[in-house]
């Protein structure tokens, strides 16, 4: 599941990067016919360009489809657990296992993750080993 939240978040971002790859080819296009039209001895003047800005546009919005899709998935580890936290109501009730959840990205909060025993692996010189002799 952790390798299908990258591959959406990749995804996205990719969508986002063919939207201004678009938009700077187009650029480039444009400025190849203004030098065409500024010399006056070039032999045919290219076509005029057409900016293409219905195509970015939409490639760009498409892309935040994947990318909250993927920011609402939620892996949390073996032997970690999960607090789902709110900003506006604090720290919501249930713990979240390990394994996937689904957690909304749209003004839900974030999910906060800890270890579930935290002082299980923690040795010291006084500790585990003192009673074995």
């Amino acid at each position: 599941m952790l390798a299908l939240k990258f591959l959406l978040i990749a995804g996205g971002l990719g969508m986002i990067l063919v939207a201004v790859s678009i938009l700077a080819y187009d650029l480039y296009r444009e400025s190849l016919y203004r030098r065409a039209l500024a010399l006056p001895g070039a032999g045919a003047v290219p076509p005029l360009p057409q900016w293409r800005w219905r195509t970015s546009l939409a490639l760009a919005l498409l892309a935040w489809g994947p990318i909250l899709l993927a920011f609402s998935i939620v892996v949390v580890p073996s032997g970690m657990a999960g607090i789902r936290v709110s900003e506006m109501t604090g720290t919501v009730l249930g713990t979240l296992y390990p394994g996937v959840h689904s957690w909304g990205p749209a003004g839900r909060g974030r999910c906060a993750v800890r270890h579930a025993r935290p002082g299980l692996h923690r040795g010291s010189a006084g500790g585990w080993e003192e009673g074995r002799g």
